[in-house]
């Protein structure tokens, strides 16, 4: 009788944490979301057509580990699903454009770093390419190795990418130490 006041209490907190384990999967986070809007109004004269908005947070990344558990990885690949902990990704495709309505990279930037800064977050890296736009986001910040967040945005003349991921950087940085040492081990001495 126990075992089964067990289980129906099981599979009621499952049906229960599921829908919030899920709403995540198909929107971004506030973060994502304010350097998208950042770029979109940056660019008034642009339309932007949503693609797809996907994140996938700690409950999906977990069943992924437990379902690849049984499934044989080259140590790398197994230490990079460890260090995730989230990530989501943006993508927009831009209506129209040429003549006037040339996207202007130094503008979107601009307004890409207030919008970031205002919430907290350094341009650590920035890239301007004739119509092209790279640039990646840190928080001020980072209070521990094991929970390090990073913003992406890349902008051309067609298309729109905002992204982020969120990671344990121990495992990712034993694995750079690793590859280092081997790198340095194969190169001939001078």
């Amino acid at each position: 009788m126990k075992k089964l006041e067990t289980r129906k209490l099981q599979i009621a907190v499952t049906l229960i944490l599921l829908p919030f384990g899920l709403s995540g999967c198909f929107r971004v986070s506030s973060d994502v979301g304010a350097l998208r809007d950042s770029v979109m109004k940056s660019a008034p004269v642009a339309h932007w057509d949503k693609q797809i908005e996907i994140g996938v947070g700690p409950i999906m990344l977990n069943l992924a580990r437990t379902g690849l558990a049984f499934v044989e990885l080259e140590p790398e690949a197994r230490a990079a699903l460890k260090a995730v902990r989230g990530a989501e990704v943006g993508v927009y495709q831009r209506r129209g454009g040429g003549g006037e309505r040339q996207l202007k990279p130094g503008a979107i930037l601009r307004a890409a770093d207030k919008a970031m800064m205002d919430r907290g977050w350094d341009r650590i890296v920035g890239v301007l390419n004739g119509r092209e736009l790279v640039a990646i986001y840190a928080p001020r910040e980072i209070r521990s190795p094991r929970n390090v967040k990073v913003c992406l945005l890349t902008v051309n003349e067609r298309e729109l990418v905002v992204a982020s991921a969120r990671s344990n950087l121990e495992p990712l940085m034993e694995l750079a130490c690793n590859h280092a040492d081997w790198h340095r081990k194969a190169r001939p001495p001078l």
